[in-house]
């Protein structure tokens, strides 16, 4: 009964919406089948006469309850909170949400899980809140720092800061996080080892922390901490870092690199370092492009992938073990629409959203439920609906389409966010905590 007279209030507010006789009395003839208004209660005509159906105090309740339904609904529905990216440093992880806050957990020596404990701080085998930092756009890492572009294009950095990583002028490590000096109109950034690069309003680069190998681009291997420009760039639409060389991806499709070269890891067909920006020699096409610790990918329109590089453990996906100081084809995988490059290992997002890696193997970082290393792509168990990739040299998370994180490989120091220390991972376990 309670059901039914909760539906017959509905249909009144629904019909008295389209039109209501008003001075109208109880028992009166009627012709229409309109609802009827005597001041004090709702009426239908039914069989000729008004009958007195609900007060029309029952009705503005019944409205009032209605609103408030839908303002909650909607609320609920608008500020649903998940993770669209996930980024690793060397044994932390860290990820981005949806209302532009940030999240992390793993090691936290240096205070690079930006949760405002004292350094050094305890590890967390949880995600734990970034304090203090909110309207995040992209967040970008280091070894032991962090970095967060946020929606008005200035940067705050927090964890390690001993080569000036932070970019905030001073060499002291924080565990919250401070603007990089002088920094903004920032579009997109990225960490290497112990430096950072930004890509600013025209398509400049400017770089900041250690300057060893020439990795700022500036012509220079002095650490600055705070922002340099890198010399002769210009229409860069992202960079990515690597260990000790840096790489641009220009909006023409190609790619320059500077920095360390000893393992050819510059694409520029030598092993010498270079102070400032060179042509990866016969790359073009490219949508995208990914560093680890010394070998670099292309993807390129096509959904293949090149790279260059360190060749060992198989890393470039050649099939071969040999360094390459030019770019090669990568056979083990095809129809790649993103991609993650680590120490010894390489790992994509293919089409249907699997994970596929190859490369070293030691700590599960494959994710394929083995530690054995493969120089053929294997697929992470598990992990379906990817749609970002973080990879370092031992751990590995994947960021799904329904807002999950799943992590793998090494985790020592709570780097799979589950709440457990366990040494080696060879199948992807859910991150626990998130959004």
């Amino acid at each position: 009964m309670k059901f039914r007279r909760v539906m017959t209030l509905v249909v009144l507010v629904a019909l008295v919406a389209t039109g209501c006789v008003t001075g109208v009395r109880a028992g009166a003839k009627c012709k229409s089948a309109d609802f009827g208004d005597d001041g004090t209660f709702v009426l239908k005509c039914e069989k000729g006469r008004w009958v007195r159906k609900a007060t029309k105090v029952q009705v503005a309740q019944l409205i009032i309850a209605i609103l408030k339904a839908r303002t909650t609904t909607s609320t609920t529905t608008t500020t649903t909170t998940i993770v669209t990216k996930v980024v690793t440093g060397d044994y932390h992880a860290c990820a981005l949400l949806t209302a532009g806050t940030a999240k992390c957990w793993g090691y936290n020596a240096s205070g690079q899980l930006g949760n405002g404990a004292a350094i050094p701080g305890p590890n967390a085998e949880t995600p734990q809140p970034v304090i203090s930092l909110t309207s995040i756009r992209q967040l970008a890492t280091a070894d032991l720092s962090m970095c967060a572009l946020l929606e008005n294009g200035t940067v705050s950095c927090w964890g390690q800061n001993a080569s000036g990583q932070l970019g905030d002028n001073t060499t002291t490590s924080r565990s919250t996080p401070a603007a990089v000096a002088g920094l903004d109109g920032v579009t997109q950034l990225d960490g290497g080892y112990t430096h950072f690069c930004a890509v600013v309003a025209g398509g400049a680069v400017k770089c900041w922390g250690s300057g060893a190998n020439g990795r700022l681009g500036n012509g220079s291997t002095t650490s600055s901490s705070t922002p340099v420009t890198v010399i002769g760039l210009s229409g860069v639409s992202s960079v990515q870092l690597g260990d000790d060389f840096s790489c641009a991806l220009l909006a023409a499709g190609t790619v320059k690199c500077w920095g360390l070269n000893s393992d050819g890891q510059l694409g520029d067909t030598t092993t010498v370092q270079k102070l400032q920006p060179v042509d990866v020699v016969g790359l073009g096409g490219v949508t995208s492009i990914a560093t680890g610790y010394t070998h670099a990918c292309a993807l390129l329109t096509s959904g293949a992938m090149r790279c260059w590089g360190e060749g060992a453990f198989g890393k470039l996906g050649n099939g071969l073990l040999a360094d390459q100081s030019t770019t090669v084809g990568v056979t083990v995988v095809s129809n790649v629409t993103a991609m993650a490059v680590g120490g010894n290992s390489t790992c994509a997002i293919v089409t249907g959203d699997a994970v596929k890696c190859w490369g070293s193997n030691i700590y599960g970082q494959l994710g394929n439920g083995t530690t054995t290393d493969s120089l053929t792509a294997v697929e992470a168990v598990g992990v379906s609906g990817a749609i970002s990739l973080a990879l370092t040299s031992v751990t590995v998370c994947a960021g799904s389409s329904g807002g999950s994180v799943k992590c793998w490989g090494y985790g020592s120091f709570g780097q799979m966010g589950n709440g457990t220390t366990t040494f080696s991972n060879p199948t992807p376990v859910a991150v626990t905590g998130l959004p």
